[in-house]
């Protein structure tokens, strides 16, 4: 399937909804998952393929601040669909679990908690929640005054002299194609289709535990939104399982 046609990007028209609220995002008891994911963009399935429907979302992790979301966790808390680069979900009405131990995340984790080869790392990290969580409310609450999104200043505490509408993705539907670093970054089970989109251009698919493949429903430069964020962020869905699928891409 190609890059479905749409309206300006740059507005949501019915299928996107900016900046979804966090009980929208998040099923019940995982709110908490809000501190370490932004909401970004919510996509209406049923406007990327017509037999899908509900309601995925495009998150932005906070972590890492250089490297790999879950680089510092891998010995403890990865699992099949959680591992560095790649965080999974079940999708249930709607809204997200994640498929996981959140302390997958570092910051999850106490002080004490924290192994003390990790305590720098950990500062850091602080110091940079702190920095993405204010420009995160930045870019939402000119979004809610202008009805646009744009990018912010070099500080990540207001919006650019440049005022010029970003999209709120970038890539709606359509294949995920390959030869981004994404694919090559961490392991994890992948399927090439040499020639195989409607364009004659190459695909690749994620696999579920059980063989499935992940669809490409969007992605987004994680940046549009904050003051640092992944070049790409790529959301995939595996309907049969209900299962949403995150992975990253940096230059």
């Amino acid at each position: 399937m190609e890059c479905l046609p749409m309206r300006d990007l740059t507005q949501p028209g019915s299928v996107l909804r900016p900046f979804p609220a966090t009980e929208d995002v998040f099923a019940p008891g995982q709110e908490s998952l809000a501190r370490h994911l932004h909401p970004l963009v919510s996509i209406d399935l049923a406007a990327v393929r017509p037999q899908w429907s509900g309601w995925l979302h495009l998150l932005s992790p906070l972590e890492p601040c250089d490297g790999l979301v879950g680089q510092y966790t891998e010995d403890e808390f990865h699992a099949p669909l959680l591992r560095s680069n790649w965080i999974g979900f079940a999708v249930e009405d709607g809204r997200y679990r994640l498929l996981g131990d959140p302390r997958y995340f570092l910051l999850e984790r106490s002080l004490e908690q924290t192994p003390a080869e990790l305590h720098a790392e950990r500062a850091e990290l602080e110091r940079h929640y702190e920095i993405e969580n204010r420009a995160y409310q930045a870019s939402r609450d000119y979004y809610h005054e202008h009805g646009r999104l744009v990018r912010l200043n070099r500080f990540g505490n207001g919006p650019s002299k440049d005022a010029t509408p970003q999209q709120l993705v970038t890539q709606f539907g359509g294949v995920a194609e390959s030869g981004y670093n994404w694919e090559e970054t961490v392991e994890f089970p992948l399927e090439h289709g040499v020639g195989a989109g409607d364009n004659g251009e190459d695909v690749v698919w994620p696999l579920s535990p059980s063989g499935r493949r992940f669809e490409h429903v969007a992605s987004v430069p994680g940046w549009h939104y904050r003051h640092t964020g992944a070049d790409l962020i790529v959301l995939f869905y595996e309907p049969v399982e209900q299962l949403a699928l995150l992975t990253f891409d940096w230059s």
